[in-house]
């Protein structure tokens, strides 16, 4: 029971939110100033008023480096 109430996630949007499974998100990309898109795997999107960053934080994701020149 302790996995199935640690996967969900409240993804911030106006209105309150969205609670989605971390083991749904599929992907997600920036939405301009407003926020950014989560992408879910059974199909709808979730706009969200966090950014990307935010939501990689959120989700305890490794952040890729990119070495310049």
């Amino acid at each position: 029971m302790e996995n199935e109430t640690n996967d969900f996630i409240l993804i911030p949007a106006k209105g309150g939110g969205a609670l989605v499974r971390r083991s749904e998100i599929a992907g997600g990309r920036p939405n301009g100033a407003e926020g950014g898109i989560v992408y879910l795997k059974s199909g709808p999107s979730v706009y969200t008023t966090a950014s990307i960053p935010q939501i990689a934080g959120y989700l305890e994701a490794e952040v890729a480096h990119v070495r310049e020149g």
